[in-house]
Parts: structure tokens; sequence; C-alpha cells
């Protein structure tokens, strides 16, 4: 294995948070073995490789280093399902992203310029979220980072509810939708679930 190995097997496990010993036992290797993979002391055998890769959810090119694309990007267009279509990766996402985009892109300029103002808002968020964790420079925005995630959000609320409804009398093969999307739809619910209880359990303390 090249030294890039090393080098981003360490780095995917530090961004992680996770001490050697935590890594090993989600990649069911011992702790002496993952840190002579990670030292460059000895090669891995393509089990460890793809345990890897799925954990950290980054492509083999990325972590051998041939690439610096974690995602394996061209993947995100294959119109066949794929065999990660079913679990919550960030190629799930982006597939999902892909597939919406094509579908409201066909249904006229209402629905693609509707698209692409949720979807500019949302990326400013994201913008607004990298300045939290510091990887962006707060400088770069014109409002306030707080008032502007407060903001956006509430734009987003107000475009979403003036949403004129579909015919529902209108007939749509809801059963042929990809797994990649059920998926998103399955972990959102599962999310928005989650943190409404703790929103009300919160209400409830006072």
């Amino acid at each position: 294995m090249s030294a890039d190995f090393a080098l981003r097997l360490t780095d995917l496990r530090k961004e992680k948070n996770l001490s050697q010993k935590e890594a090993a036992s989600c990649l069911g290797v011992s702790q002496a073995l993952l840190s002579h993979y990670e030292k460059g002391i000895r090669e891995c055998k393509l089990d460890f490789l793809k345990k890897a890769c799925d954990y950290y959810d980054v492509t083999a090119d990325y972590l051998l280093g041939f690439s610096d694309n974690r995602q394996g990007i061209s993947d995100v267009y294959i119109k066949t399902e794929l065999s990660t279509d079913s679990e919550l990766r960030t190629k799930t996402i982006f597939r999902a992203i892909v597939s919406l985009i094509e579908k409201l892109s066909a249904s006229g300029d209402t629905a693609e310029n509707r698209l692409k103002e949720e979807m500019l808002l949302s990326v400013y968020r994201f913008a607004l979220l990298s300045v939290k964790y510091g990887v962006s420079d707060k400088d770069w925005f014109g409002i306030d980072v707080k008032d502007g995630e407060i903001l956006a959000a509430r734009v987003l609320d107000r475009m979403f509810s003036g949403t004129r409804q579909k015919d529902k009398s209108s007939e749509y093969a809801y059963s042929d939708e990809p797994e990649f999307l059920k998926t998103i739809i399955y972990h959102s619910e599962e999310l928005i679930r989650d943190r409404y209880n703790k929103m009300l359990n919160k209400r409830e303390d006072v």
C-alpha cells in the first residue's frame, strides 16, 4: 500500500474523532493491526480495504491515494440501482438530489425556478454550518451568521407552505420510486420524529 493509504486511513479516523481502539473495533481488526496499517508497516488485505471504504464512506481510489474525490461522483448519475442505495451515505443523498432535479426540471419553469431557490438557500445554510465548524470565514457573509440561519430557515418554511398541491386525482407510480429516494425519505422522517420528540420533551421539562 502507498504512503497515501496510511495517511488517509489515519486522517479519516481522526475526522471521526475516534481512537485507534474504537476504529479497530468498528473495522473488525485489532488495535495493533490498525496501528500497523496507519503507520504503513503492513499492507492490508482487500476485505479490510472494503470495510474501511464502507465505514468511512469513501472510494477505494481515494483511500489508496489515486484520487482526491472521496465520493466517486460518477456513480451519482447511474440510472440503475446501486447496492448502497438502501444505506444512508453521502452518495445516496447526491443520487436523490440528481433524481429530484431531473423530475422537477421536467415539470416546467415554475418548478425549476422554485427548485433553484430552495437549493440556493439550502446550500447557503450549509455554508453557515461550515462557519460554525470553523471551516469557512464568517466575513464572507453580509448578514450576521446567526441571523442568516434564522432568516434562511423562515424563508424556506414560507416557500414550502406556499407550494401548490398536486391534483390528488392524478396518477403517479409511487411504487416505482428508486431505492435511494426511499432511503432518504425514511431517514429524514426518522430524524424529524427524533428532533420533534426532543423539542416536546424540552417543553415539558420547563
